[in-house]
């Protein structure tokens, strides 16, 4: 408000003194233009007279070039050697004087040329070509030393080269007398807009002198709306809760907002003065200096979703506009920008889009469960009568016939097997949830797992120290157990290596928000077989989708566990690398029941046929 005062009270005094200083700026105003006149006259006619000689000069040398020409045409007549080299003698002389002539015309050319004068200097400029044009015929007609060339080129000598010769030199002289006439004219032009300058200034003062008390009493009322206007601006730029800042082209920070301060934790006096590369991620140098170098040109930004840097290190995401700064007099000083944090609008974004994605496999999943129901009840309800017939049927054959039978039964139980798996992916069976001790299920499984692998792959296992109850169902963990050890086993064909172990983990907020926070059990297998590619990792827990040929898995194996942890209240992630192997991760939540005392009946007692489901 101080700056808005002092800006009133200026405003007032030029108020009172603006009609006595428009009568002493009249007054200079009369002198300084007759001054200005007189001086436009004079440097006119030292324009003309500075035209006048250079035409001067360039007529000279264009009679020293015809000169020249014929001394050395002459010597050739008379048989004087190299008469025609360009690099001695008179040829060489008259090379020079051409080239002369051809600069005087560059100089004329130069001068505030009227269009009578261009006129003339061009055609100065074509006959001389031409005449150079000739002189080119003359020496090849020396050159060639033929009576009929040489005396050709005699004949041009003293015909169209000095016609051309004529040509170039009455241009140059008409040139040099327009301009001694336009500097007579430039002269009495000055004198009579002198006189009619100096009656018009006195009608301009007498106006102006009119004029001065509103032009005054408004300039007052401008300045300061535009003082009122600034500190507004100010103020609003100020409280933005978008950080603002200035920038100098070399792209050091000159203005720090308060808004800037909150958005990147540095103070004005900590960003002013340094580079304001500071706040940048090291990847984003590149476009900085684009920016840079497109300020510099006056080109404006604008970014949706950039990576920048606090002062505590971390990351946040700004929406940008960056634009080019003028100062008053529209000189480009610098640039400025608008930053507005996105970050947690891209957060909510980037959660919206997991949920939807988790909401439309469920729902796919939910689809193909249906299905998969109903073709397992029908199919197992075909299979209890072709298995009931055949016991019938059994009884009353031969020995050929009784193995014929024994292989349909076998066949039979098998799709029962396969009806099962996907009543299981379907969850259609009940099932009873206990407080189960992950470290024994592991244990529990080792022998039964490391029959399953084959003898060219070795099974690890590190269960933790201490036991990890979770509420579950026992069976369908020695499910999971088993698919994901088959899984690692037929990404070995050559052999190698699974590793299983268990643990603990403390999670304070996942970032996805796939779990609460709290204590979770961990289950890892990992192997170090063929991995697989992004592609496949996406698709991998997507039922009846396999990499397996058509007799060696249905794509239900890892359906089946993605479900099963799924119902249990965890997470199955997956890390692979193709060659290096694969790695899943189950997280499920630690019980606060201890779980029982191991006995007997809680070892598993899972099929290896299941290696066929997966």
């Amino acid at each position: 408000m101080q700056m808005l005062r002092r800006i009133r009270i200026g405003a007032r005094l030029s108020y009172a003194f603006g009609a006595m200083a428009l009568l002493l700026i009249i007054m200079i105003g009369v002198a300084v233009a007759t001054t200005v006149i007189q001086r436009h006259a004079d440097q006119r006619a030292v324009a003309s007279s500075a035209l006048r000689r250079d035409a001067l000069t360039a007529k000279f040398h264009a009679a020293d070039s015809n000169g020249w020409q014929t001394g050395y045409a002459f010597n050739t007549v008379r048989g004087v050697p190299n008469a025609t080299d360009d690099s001695s003698g008179l040829r060489a002389k008259f090379l020079s004087s051409a080239a002369a002539f051809q600069e005087d015309l560059v100089r004329i050319g130069a001068h505030d040329l009227t269009p009578v004068e261009r006129q003339q200097l061009a055609t100065a400029e074509n006959a001389f070509n031409r005449f150079m044009d000739i002189d080119a015929q003359i020496v090849s007609g020396y050159r060639t030393g033929t009576p009929a060339s040489v005396a050709a080129a005699n004949d041009l000598v003293i015909g169209a080269a000095l016609y051309w010769f004529d040509q170039a030199a009455a241009a140059v002289d008409q040139l040099a007398a327009q301009a001694e006439a336009d500097s007579a004219a430039d002269t009495a032009t000055a004198r009579t807009t002198n006189t009619r300058g100096l009656q018009l200034l006195v009608v301009v003062g007498v106006i102006c002198l009119m004029s001065a008390v509103m032009l005054a009493w408004l300039t007052t009322r401008r300045v300061a709306n535009a003082a009122r206007n600034k500190e507004i601006l100010a103020a609003v730029v100020e409280q933005s809760a978008d950080a603002t800042l200035a920038l100098a082209l070399d792209g050091t920070i000159t203005t720090w907002t308060s808004g800037a301060e909150r958005v990147y934790g540095y103070t004005a006096a900590e960003a002013i003065g340094r580079p304001v590369a500071m706040l940048l991620q090291p990847d984003s140098e590149a476009r900085h200096a684009r920016v840079l170098r497109g300020l510099a040109e006056g080109h404006q930004f604008q970014f949706d979703e950039t990576p920048r840097r606090r002062k505590d290190g971390s990351e946040i995401f700004v929406s940008t506009v960056v634009w080019p700064l003028y100062d008053d007099d529209g000189k480009l000083i610098g640039g400025a920008a608008t930053e507005r944090d996105v970050t947690a609008r891209k957060q909510r974004e980037a959660e919206q889009k997991i949920a939807d994605d988790r909401a439309a496999r469920a729902a796919r999943l939910e689809s193909l469960g249906q299905l998969a129901s109903g073709v397992a009840h029908d199919f197992n309800n075909l299979l209890g009568i072709i298995l009931n017939c055949a016991e019938f049927v059994a009884d009353d054959t031969g020995d050929e016939a009784a193995d014929d039978l024994t292989r349909i039964r076998n066949a039979a139980h098998q799709a029962q097997e396969l009806t099962s798996q996907l009543l299981l992916f379907a969850k259609r069976e009940p099932t009873q949830v206990e407080t189960v001790d992950l470290n024994t299920v592991v244990t529990d499984a080792t022998d039964l797992l490391s029959r399953t692998i084959g003898s060219d792959i070795t099974l690890n296992c590190h269960p933790g120290s201490e036991a990890l109850p979770v509420r579950a169902n026992r069976s369908r963990l020695d499910q999971i157990l088993l698919n994901l050890v088959i899984n690692a086993r037929d990404a070995m064909p050559g052999g190698g290596a699974v590793e299983i172990a268990t643990g603990t983990v403390e999670i304070s907020g996942d970032p996805d928000q796939s779990l609460p926070a709290g204590h979770y059990a961990q289950l890892t297998v990992s192997d170090n077989g063929t991995g697989m590619n992004a592609e496949v990792k996406d698709r991998l827990f997507e039922p009846f989708f396999t990499t397996k040929a058509a007799d060696k898995g249905t794509g239900l194996g890892l359906a089946t566990v993605y479900g099963i942890v799924g119902d249990a209240g965890g997470t199955i992630t997956v890390d692979s690398t193709l060659d290096v192997g694969t790695t899943f991760r189950i997280l499920l939540p630690m019980s606060s029941s201890p779980p029982p005392e191991p006995t007997p009946e809680h070892r598993t007692r899972s099929s290896p046929d299941a290696a066929n489901l997966s």
